[in-house]
């Protein structure tokens, strides 16, 4: 008997398991501008704990209207001429309609006097779950700031 049978067909159920992990839907949106409310908390000016709470209506790829909705928060002002950066995070819905809603988190990075993301910079974040048609859904986000105003998110998820 092979004493390493046992193992090969540990790894590949793991490897298995992992593609399938991997299997999923991709689609994109187009998100309209979005409406920005800056929130000065704290000491006065930029600040840890200041907010960014915006509202913005989105395209789906079928024509269908939703609405994304959410919070940013600082968590690192830049300190320093090399450090040119605010930290923030990041907690964002798409409501897609009836219960079916995602729900997105993670880190991000806007330019020193920048109100919004810097163009053509993507940005990527975790979608940390969901509602209605995207119950138990994962995967990433990841979303890139226009030229013109609006943005785009590629929604990848995994099952």
């Amino acid at each position: 008997m092979n004493r390493f049978s046992p193992l090969a067909g540990l790894l590949s159920a793991l490897l298995l398991t992992t593609a399938a992990a991997q299997a999923g839907e991709t689609f994109s949106v187009v998100q309209d501008k979005p409406e920005l409310v800056h929130i000065d908390l704290g000491k006065p000016g930029a600040s840890h704990g200041d907010m960014l709470a915006f509202e913005a209506g989105f395209t789906t790829p079928d024509g269908k209207k939703g609405t994304m909705s959410g919070l940013i928060t600082t968590v690192d002002v830049p300190d320093g001429d090399k450090d040119t950066f605010f930290d923030r995070l990041a907690d964002i819905v798409l409501d897609f309609g009836g219960t079916d809603t995602l729900v997105i988190a993670g880190r991000s990075v806007y330019a020193v006097g920048a109100g919004e993301m810097v163009v053509d910079a993507p940005q990527v974040r975790a979608i940390v779950g969901g509602t209605g048609r995207f119950i138990g859904k994962r995967g990433q986000m990841t979303t890139t700031r226009r030229d013109a105003g609006h943005y785009e998110h590629k929604i990848e998820l995994v099952d």
